[in-house]
């Protein structure tokens, strides 16, 4: 095909962006050939590699699609032909893509293995960034541009309505089915305070308030011999005496005005208006 009848059907170049543009447009002798785990791609290697296997796939794929079909040794000389070093290198210069790699020695582009390379990194990072159906859509128009590409097998964006599942069978009972639940609901419940939980009320308790922005006072108080001691402690919340409870230790005592005080607060909302 000539260069100009080529340029005139060429299809637009899908754009790239951001770090992978960057390292796709820096020639590789500029660049580590370090894996770079930091990054979606690695390194360029890697990304040539990956355009390499999907330019080869979808060029073939555009053949395979087309009517009447293709005998399978006409598809590999078909694809031979159009992944040619004179295609390749006329589509970098037709999409520009030369001038825009940055190199110390313009002369090594001319190469044909740079410029499939080049190429083929390209197609991995448009992969990497669009999806399979976007490289097609590309690609498609390369190998034929007077028929639409082709659609990616089991890929349902590209213009395809979702199918719509099947209803779902009907149930057979052996007996009659069961009646329908009553029109009307029962009465309600008399209101009863929710419970307290019924381990570590204390630490339920405190947590609850702090985030609630309450503060919280206990005030323990003992009473009879020092032998047999029996203590008393009340929960102020903010402010406000809401639980007291007694026992043989404060930590007794204390854990039952919070339970009490838990209690009534959940009751209450929490003090809500």
């Amino acid at each position: 095909m000539a260069m100009n009848n080529l340029k005139h059907s060429l299809p637009p170049l899908p754009p790239i962006q951001g770090e992978l543009m960057l390292d796709v447009y820096t020639h590789r002798s500029m660049l580590s050939k370090d894996i770079d785990e930091n990054t979606v791609h690695g390194n360029t290697e890697r990304l040539a590699e990956l355009g390499n296997s999907v330019l080869s796939m979808l060029v073939v794929y555009t053949l395979y699609s087309e009517k009447p079909m293709l005998p399978a040794p006409d598809l590999k000389i078909r694809q031979s032909d159009i992944l040619s070093d004179k295609n390749i290198g006329d589509w970098l210069s037709l999409y520009g893509l030369k001038a825009k790699i940055r190199c110390t020695d313009r002369s090594v582009l001319d190469r044909p293995e740079e410029a499939r390379f080049l190429f083929n990194s390209y197609v991995g990072a448009v992969y990497t960034q669009k999806g399979l159906q976007e490289v097609m859509n590309w690609i498609g128009r390369l190998v034929n541009p007077s028929s639409e590409p082709p659609a990616v097998p089991g890929d349902t964006s590209n213009n395809q309505p979702a199918a719509t599942p099947p209803p779902p069978p009907p149930t057979y009972y052996s007996q009659p089915p069961p009646p329908p639940p009553p029109s009307t609901a029962p009465p309600p419940m008399p209101s009863m305070p929710p419970p307290a939980p019924s381990q570590g009320v204390l630490a339920i308790f405190n947590q609850t308030c702090m985030q609630r922005g309450l503060t919280v006072e206990w005030k323990p108080e003992m009473t009879g011999p020092p032998h047999n001691p029996r203590w008393e402690v009340k929960c102020i919340v903010s402010g406000q005496h809401r639980g007291t409870g007694a026992g043989r230790n404060q930590k007794q005592a204390k854990e039952q005005a919070a339970t009490e005080a838990y209690q009534y607060m959940q009751a209450t909302g929490w003090g809500r208006k």
